[in-house]
């Protein structure tokens, strides 16, 4: 058998899961969507509710940017 390439790891893979969970939670803070199970009868109605969702989390927030920056 031959092998093609060989995985390495610096570190300890929990650090790197621990950095990614931080990141993600400060790129969405509160989540993007309610937690939950949630039943859709198609894909589309599945997207349409998570656009939904994080539309509804980014009025949510308050913007990076002052009033003034955005009037030209």
């Amino acid at each position: 058998m031959k092998s093609v390439g060989a995985r390495h790891t610096d570190g300890q893979p929990l650090d790197d899961q621990g950095r990614l969970a931080r990141t993600a939670a400060a790129l969405a803070p509160g989540g993007l969507a309610p937690a939950g199970v949630y039943r859709f009868t198609s894909h589309e109605e599945a997207d349409r509710w998570m656009l939904e969702m994080i539309r509804r989390s980014r009025e949510r927030r308050s913007p990076k940017t002052s009033p003034a920056s955005v009037a030209r």
